[in-house]
C-alpha cells in the first residue's frame, strides 16, 4: 500500500487545477505529459503526498532499457486483464507520475484504477518513493548513463539504494553485481538469471567498464562468462563475494526459432523445476533481458506461465515495438535501432548489435540529441562520445558510415580515432542527404543507430533509402 496524509482546500484545488490542464492538453491535441502534475505541485507542493495511490503499485527502473521493459510489462498485463495506470503519456519524474495519477483520478482524488505499473527515474526514486511506496520494484540494471546527469554508477546505486521501503518487494538482476545488491533492507527478493549462451563473453566488454573490481571489498573479480558490458557470471577471488542464485533462470535459447526456455526454480517441488518456453520476436541479449524481466514480474504479481506463453505466442507484445524497427526493400535490410543520449552503454550497446549482424552494411549514425540541438541555450557535451565503443564500427563488414546531426565533427574526430577509415566516413546536413549519400551497391542492409529523441529523422532516413532503392529497381528493370 502506498502513503497519503490529508486532503486540503490547497490540495483540491491543485488537483482540478491539473485536471483543466489535462483537458485543456487532450483538446489541443498535445501531450504535455508533465503539465498538469507541474500545475498540481506549483499550487500543492507535496502534492504527491496528499493524493490517493491505487491499491497495488509496481515500478520499473533501473539505467538502461526501463522505458521498453515497462512498456513491454504494461501490454502484458493489459494482455492478461490488468486494468492499469500507466506513466507511458506522462513521463518518469515525479512531475509525469503525478499527471498520470491526476488524470486517473474522481473529483475527489480517489483512483479510478487499482493497479499501477509506473517507468521511475532512478534520480526521482529520492522524491517519489519516500511517498509512494511500491509492493513491487523491478531494478533491471545499473550502468553509468547520461554523462553530465548521473554519469557514475555508484552515485546512482547510492540514491536508489537509500530510497527503497523496507516492505518493496525487490525484483533484481542476479546477473548485475552492482544492481543485485540494492536495498538490503527489502528482504523480499525475487532474482532472474540468464545461464551461460554460446556467444558469450569470457569478461566485461567495452572500453569503460562500470564494474572494475568486487563491489564488497575492491578485489579482483574472475569472470565465468559475460553476456553483454559487466552482466554475467563472477565471484571475488578475494572476499567470495557472487551472483546470487536466481528464481528464475533462463537455460536455452533458440534464435532460429525465436524461442527460449526459463526454469522457475522458485517453484520447484521435490527437486523439480518447472520450465516454460517463451516466443521473443527479434532476438538480442538486450531484447531477451527486457523480456526476462517483465515476465519474472508478472510471475510475481500473479499472471500464470501459461497465460504469458498465450500472449507472447500471437505476436501482439512486441519487445522491439519501441525502439527497434526493421522492414526489407527488394531484398534490402533497413534496420532502424534506437540508443539513448548521452549514454555510452545504450550507444555502445545498439553499435556492437549491428555489427554482429550479418553480412556488408552502411551504418547511419544521428545520435545527436534532437531537443538540445534546437535549443539555443543549450549544448550537448560530447565527452561521452569518449566512453562509448566506436571502435565496433572499424569492422570491415561496414562499408560505409554516414554522420548526421549537430555535433557531426565531434563524431567525426571520435571516429578517426577509433581506427575508422577517413574514406568510409561521410557527412550530411540532413537526414535527407544522409540518405542520398548512402552507396547502395554490394551491401546487404542499412542500420540506423539514432538517439531517442531522433525517431522522425531516422524515420525520414530510412523512407528515403528506401525510395532510392525503389527507384534504382525500377531503373534497372526498364
Amino acid at each position: 500500500m502506498s502513503t497519503s496524509t490529508s486532503k486540503t482546500p490547497r490540495y483540491y484545488l491543485a488537483l482540478a487545477a491539473g485536471k483543466t490542464a489535462a483537458a485543456a492538453l487532450k483538446i489541443a491535441r498535445r501531450n504535455g505529459g508533465q503539465v498538469p502534475g507541474t500545475v498540481a505541485e506549483a499550487i500543492c507542493p507535496d502534492f504527491l503526498a496528499r493524493t490517493p495511490k491505487p491499491e497495488r503499485v509496481v515500478f520499473v527502473t533501473g539505467t538502461n532499457g526501463k522505458t521498453t521493459t515497462s512498456n513491454l510489462l504494461d501490454d502484458i498485463l493489459l494482455a492478461c486483464g490488468f486494468d492499469l495506470v500507466t506513466n507511458r503519456a506522462g513521463g518518469n519524474i515525479i512531475t509525469g507520475i503525478e499527471s498520470s495519477l491526476i488524470k486517473d483520478a474522481r473529483m475527489s482524488g480517489a483512483p479510478r484504477r487499482q493497479v499501477a505499473c509506473m517507468e521511475l527515474d532512478e534520480l526521482s526514486s529520492r522524491r517519489v518513493l519516500p511517498y509512494m511506496t511500491p509492493d513491487v520494484m523491478l531494478v533491471a540494471n545499473l550502468y553509468r548513463d547520461n554523462f553530465t546527469r548521473n554519469a557514475n554508477p555508484d552515485y546512482i546505486f547510492s540514491v536508489i539504494d537509500a530510497n527503497i521501503p523496507a516492505s518493496t518487494h525487490l525484483i533484481l538482476n542476479a546477473d548485475d553485481l552492482i544492481s543485485c545488491r540494492l536495498a538490503p533492507q527489502a528482504t523480499h527478493r525475487t532474482y532472474f538469471s540468464i545461464g551461460h549462451l554460446e556467444d558469450d563473453l569470457e569478461g566485461p566488454e567495452g572500453i569503460v567498464c562500470d564494474l572494475t573490481a568486487c563491489p564488497e571489498c575492491g578485489g579482483a573479480l574472475e569472470y565465468d562468462w559475460c553476456h553483454l558490458r559487466h552482466l554475467g557470471r563472477a565471484r571475488c577471488v578475494a572476499c567470495g563475494f557472487k551472483n546470487p542464485e536466481p528464481d528464475y533462470l533462463v537455460t536455452e535459447v533458440n534464435k532460429d526459432d525465436h524461442e527460449f526456455t526459463m526454469r522457475e526454480l522458485c517453484h520447484a517441488v521435490d527437486g523439480e523445476a518447472p520450465e516454460y518456453t517463451y516466443h521473443i520476436a527479434t532476438y538480442s541479449i538486450t531484447n531477451l533481458y527486457n523480456l526476462v524481466s517483465a515476465l519474472v514480474t508478472a510471475r510475481e504479481l500473479g499472471v500464470s506461465a501459461e497465460q504469458l506463453q498465450d500472449v507472447l505466442a500471437d505476436g501482439k507484445v512486441n519487445v522491439t515495438a519501441a525502439r527497434f524497427s526493421e522492414e526489407t526493400v527488394e531484398g534490402l535490410r533497413l534496420v532502424n535501432t534506437a540508443s539513448k543520449g548521452e549514454n555510452s552503454t545504450a550507444t555502445s550497446t545498439a553499435l556492437a548489435t549491428i555489427c554482429r549482424e550479418p553480412g556488408s552494411k552502411v551504418v547511419g549514425l544521428m545520435l545527436a540529441d534532437y531537443y538540445l540541438a534546437t535549443n539555443p541555450k543549450k549544448t550537448e557535451f560530447t565527452g561521452w562520445y569518449y566512453q562509448a565503443d566506436f571502435e565496433y564500427l572499424a569492422d570491415p563488414a561496414v562499408k560505409q558510415v554516414v554522420v548526421q546531426g549537430a555535433n557531426s565533427d565531434d563524431l567525426l574526430l571520435r571516429l578517426l580515432m577509433a581506427g575508422i577509415d577517413a574514406d568510409t566516413i561521410f557527412m550530411a546536413e540532413t537526414e535527407r542527404e544522409a540518405a542520398d549519400l548512402v552507396e547502395l551497391e554490394g551491401i546487404d542492409g542499412v542500420f540506423c543507430a539514432y538517439d531517442i529523441f531522433n525517431g522522425d529523422q531516422a524515420q525520414a532516413f530510412r523512407e528515403r533509402v528506401a525510395e532510392r532503392i525503389r527507384e534504382r529497381v525500377g531503373v534497372c528493370g526498364a
